[in-house]
């Protein structure tokens, strides 16, 4: 997803992109929005913390980004967050020896993530500091939900995401009708894949295992993502190779491991 998005924020700017998205997102599954009375509100709240929240800072960090590499590990931030607040929110259990994976998990993560490369921009390290934090709030939220179709809870925060995102990209960026002009099949397709792909394929498969197993089981097996944004950005966008992020993805894949082994 991060080197989709990166090459569809070369041409469109990170919030339009992400109101298109949505767009297009709750174009196609309007007929999953109809939800009993007592639902409506907290499906309110899970769209404006994940289709505001998340999304907006994700898509800016994105766009900032000269390292695609060192940022989706930055993103594993939510992890830990997202398992502290299971254990204070939801009081689920955590024993030592998943502990000991997450530890490990997120010793790879720290070694890549202070790679000197991951500190090349700041301000885009900052952006997605605060969408792992958003996220890790939307994992105990989808928790908390109950049985609720994954569709649902796409549409509905493609619903909440489009119009308030629309709003805030015609108060903070330009040239929009320009942007659409300019744009080219590649910027549409990448557009297009970060919607299918990654809101209606991932996400809504991650709100299914939220419903279903605790956070601290679940959160984890996101460790394994920026190993695929890793060998993406090295083949498709030139970020460099070195050193810790080999090291760090092999704690990160061995910690991962041990979790699924230890787990029930």
């Amino acid at each position: 997803m991060y080197i989709a998005a990166k090459m569809g924020l070369e041409e469109f700017p990170p919030i339009f992109f992400t109101a298109i998205r949505f767009s297009l997102l709750l174009f196609c599954l309007s007929g999953f929005l109809k939800v009993p009375k007592n639902l409506r509100l907290p499906l309110l709240k899970i769209g404006f913390l994940m289709g505001v929240g998340v999304y907006s800072s994700l898509y800016i960090s994105v766009s900032l980004a000269t390292n695609t590499s060192s940022l989706a590990i930055f993103s594993k931030l939510e992890v830990p967050v997202a398992i502290i607040l299971g254990v204070i929110l939801l009081n689920e259990k955590v024993g030592i020896k998943r502990i000991t994976g997450i530890a490990i998990a997120m010793l790879g993560a720290a070694l890549i993530g202070f790679d000197p490369a991951a500190f090349d921009n700041l301000p885009a390290l900052l952006w997605m500091i605060i969408s792992a934090c958003f996220g890790a709030y939307l994992m105990i939220k989808i928790r908390e939900l109950g049985d609720v179709h994954p569709l649902t809870i796409t549409a509905w925060v493609s619903l909440v995401g489009a119009p308030f995102l629309l709003l805030i990209s015609l108060i903070f960026e330009s040239d929009h009708l320009v942007v659409i002009e300019n744009s080219t099949t590649l910027g549409w397709s990448m557009l297009i894949y970060t919607g299918v792909m990654s809101s209606v394929v991932a996400h809504s498969g991650l709100f299914y295992l939220l419903q279903r197993y605790p956070v601290s089981q679940i959160a984890p097996f996101s460790l394994l993502s920026p190993l695929f944004a890793v060998i993406g950005g090295v083949i498709l966008l030139g970020d460099e190779l070195t050193p810790a992020l080999i090291i760090g993805g092999c704690l990160i894949l061995f910690g991962v491991g041990w979790i699924i082994k230890r787990s029930r």
